[in-house]
């Protein structure tokens, strides 16, 4: 059953990223508190969908597809330089 998203998150709790992938702009809200350099999956609203990123040899994925694995990087990537990981 898929999760709802007043299920994870209150509406007013939780880090907002904007990114631009592929000329398209993508706003993320983080679900996760306490990020740090060795976590391993991150649950995250993008766009109004719950997704979870997962890292696999060093490499961050969607957790249901691996088609869009460089705008997972770059999710990361926004998410490592907001907390200087």
């Amino acid at each position: 059953m898929e999760d709802t998203i007043n299920s994870k998150f209150d509406a007013n709790s939780g880090q907002i990223f904007r990114i631009t992938y592929k000329n398209r702009d993508f706003q993320i809200r983080l679900l996760k508190r306490g990020i740090t350099k060795d976590i391993i999956e991150v649950d995250l609203l993008l766009d109004g969908v719950i997704q979870k990123l997962l890292k696999r040899d060093k490499t961050w994925y969607f957790e249901n597809s691996d088609a869009d694995q460089e705008l997972a990087k770059d999710i990361w990537r926004a998410i490592s330089l907001r907390y200087r990981l």
